[in-house]
């Protein structure tokens, strides 16, 4: 994975959000936790960005590097709950806890959330999420007022990377009323108020935050409005909601045990997955039933799991499932697979011990060769939009990401063919990221006013769309200036352009855009204003701005004219 770079799918966007930020600095700082956005609030993982930017530049290997180092420690705390576990059973022995630890770190799924570097939200909350485990689980042993403090910081911590680890909260609070000890209940969660307090605490404290730091949720929001619908429901659609989630909780609880086919763009599972659904919620009854450690195991895997399902009725991802999702939830079922390891080697007569240990070992020899097969799958833009068409052959914007992955190696009669063989859909929230890659392959074989005017109507078609469609546009103008050579041909198109830079800047405000607005002016020699944008944007860029000093440059000709 150190070697993969950028993913055409949120890297590349992410970056260059984070390149156009200001230097990292206590107002910064700020704005990340106490003044962030609407949608998303993850100012921790946007921090780490923001320190992979400071601190190397955002090269693609050390971000991959800093992904990896986060799924080593993840595996690790994965390793010490499982010793802490089989303590509690007064179970010494090593060998579980290694496996557990193995299980996790060489699972196919965690692929996914480890060679993507947008990834980064489960890892980091992972991190946080098993430490509060752990560190609760020491709470429940030693009862220190500082193990239960840094439980509580930990779980207050693991939302800030990534919002779905605050479902963790009934799994863990079943957690503490089951831990061995008094024998009635009440007894026990009288005993443990402080933990409870804290638990509860961390939550709300981090409710408090994001509600100080969003004025408008629309992240919750859209979660609320897909599970509801806006118009309402009748009986017949609820229940049709129920099937559906059966069918994707069966294909996720699946998905752990037999993790093939590993698909970066799913879009479609079969119906049958509503019988595994129903086996998973017998399951889940079950493990209640029992009141014990493990079981409380089961249902924080599941708890994290469960806000799989707003992205599916709230539509708030490119596909509606998605392997990254069961990252958290494998690490918190490696402890569950150990047990179960140990349960047969228990029950099966001493002389097939060995065989036990040899189809342990060749399951995880399975698990690592599959993920290495995956990891180098990712390291291509190429191999993984071939691999996620070949394996999602109706899923559109998967074929639209190949050919735009083929645009860029040079491969661009087959960009074309794909391209050429896609439709695009007139509604206002098709996708035409296609049409664009079309555009692109036609300025790339000098074809300059046939891109052009394949991009125009999309101007019309949808809003949301509309900076990128400009941003294509005046790339191929850019080249159009290349080959022409009248003084009133060149000017028309710098006009253009001018007219579609301050567009651009009213959609969507950025320093950089300034600049290019100055460089527009003076190439159409109205140095007044050119001189305008050039000091607007020197005044507001970040000091490590690569615009900045050729800014200072342009603003110091102009003066001493």
């Amino acid at each position: 994975s150190v070697n993969a770079g950028y993913n055409s799918v949120d890297d590349l966007k992410m970056v260059t959000n984070i390149d156009r930020t200001g230097p990292l600095d206590l107002e910064r700082l700020e704005r990340f936790f106490v003044r962030s956005g609407s949608y998303y609030y993850r100012p921790l993982t946007i921090l780490t960005y923001t320190l992979d930017r400071d601190l190397w530049g955002s090269i693609p290997s050390f971000m991959h590097l800093g992904n990896i180092l986060l799924h080593l420690v993840n595996a690790l705390l994965v390793f010490a709950i499982t010793r802490q576990l089989f303590k509690v059973f007064n179970r010494g022995s090593l060998w579980p806890a290694l496996f557990a630890g193995l299980f996790f770190a060489l699972h196919p799924l965690a692929t996914e959330s480890v060679a993507w570097i947008s990834g980064r939200t489960d890892l980091l909350m992972s991190v946080f999420l098993l430490l509060a485990v752990w560190l609760t689980l020491l709470a429940l042993e030693k009862k220190h007022p500082l193990v239960i403090m840094g439980a509580g910081v930990s779980l207050f911590v693991a939302p800030l990377a990534k919002e779905v680890a605050v479902f963790i909260l009934p799994g863990m609070l079943w957690l503490i009323a089951v831990y061995p000890g008094e024998a009635r209940l009440f007894n026990r969660l009288q005993q443990r108020w402080l933990l409870l307090a804290s638990t509860v605490g961390s939550v709300v404290a981090y409710f408090s935050l994001r509600a100080l730091a969003i004025e408008r949720d629309s992240g919750i929001k859209t979660a609320l409005t897909g599970i509801s619908g806006s118009d309402g429901h009748g009986l017949f659609e609820w229940l049709d909601k129920v099937r559906v989630a059966f069918k994707v909780y069966g294909f996720y609880f699946k998905k752990l045990f037999v993790p093939w086919p590993l698909n970066f763009g799913i879009v479609e599972i079969s119906g049958w997955y509503v019988l595994v659904g129903v086996l998973l919620a017998i399951a889940l009854l079950y493990s209640a039933w029992r009141a014990d450690v493990l079981g409380s195991f089961s249902l924080m895997a599941f708890c994290v799991l469960s806000p799989a399902l707003l992205i599916v009725f709230g539509k708030m991802a490119w596909t509606p499932l998605s392997e990254r999702y069961l990252y958290a939830p494998v690490a918190l079922f490696a402890p569950l697979a150990a047990f179960f390891a140990v349960y047969v080697k228990t029950k099966v007569a001493p002389s097939f011990g060995p065989l036990v240990n040899i189809l342990l070992i060749a399951g995880l020899a399975i698990f690592f060769s599959t993920t290495v097969h995956r990891a180098w799958i990712w390291q291509d833009n190429v191999r993984l939009y071939r691999d996620t068409v070949a394996k999602s052959p109706n899923f559109p914007p998967a074929k639209s990401e190949l050919a735009s992955a083929l645009l860029k190696t040079g491969s661009i009669e087959e960009a074309k063919k794909i391209l050429g063989s896609m439709q695009v859909d007139d509604s206002p929230v098709s996708y035409i990221s296609d049409d664009i890659n079309l555009a692109y392959s036609l300025a790339a074989e000098g074809e300059l006013d046939e891109a052009r005017q394949m991009l125009l109507p999309l101007l019309k078609q949808n809003p949301k769309k509309r900076f990128d469609v400009l941003q294509s546009l005046i790339r191929v103008n850019d080249m159009r200036l290349g080959k022409e050579d009248t003084p009133e041909g060149k000017a028309v198109i710098h006009r253009e352009n001018l007219d579609w830079l301050l567009e651009q800047q009213r959609l969507k405000p950025q320093v950089f855009t300034l600049y290019r607005i100055g460089k527009r002016y003076l190439a159409l020699e109205d140095e007044a204003r050119a001189l305008d944008y050039f000091k607007k944007a020197y005044a507001q860029a970040p000091q490590d701005a690569h615009y900045r000093g050729a800014a200072a440059t342009q603003i110091s000709r102009l003066e001493s004219r």
